[in-house]
């Protein structure tokens, strides 16, 4: 199950930047923090493309990654299938964008 979070989280962190990028905003280096702030100023908020849980997605997406990276204590089965839908959300939401 931590490899199923840590592969979510990735596509959700390259997905971010990648539609930060589509709208202009662009950066040499995103810390984890500075990208979920900016996705939720600039898409969530600002721009109002998704609504406020695709910046919950992604925040639980980090919790999880650094619990299967760092804690010792696993991500549940329940958890990962949770994530793994909300990161298939969240990727195929920003697809759609970025091709339309």
């Amino acid at each position: 199950m931590e490899g199923c979070a840590l592969c979510c989280y990735a596509a959700m962190f390259w997905a971010a930047i990648a539609i930060l990028e589509h709208f202009g905003i662009k950066q040499t280096e995103w810390s984890h923090g500075g990208l979920q702030n900016r996705f939720g100023l600039e898409i969530i908020k600002r721009r109002k493309i998704f609504p406020e849980r695709f910046g919950d997605y992604l925040k639980r997406g980090y919790r999880l990654r650094c619990q299967a990276h760092y804690e010792r204590y696993e991500v549940s089965r329940k958890e990962a299938e949770r994530l793994l839908r909300q990161a298939g959300e969240f990727v195929q939401a920003v697809k759609g964008v970025i091709q339309r």
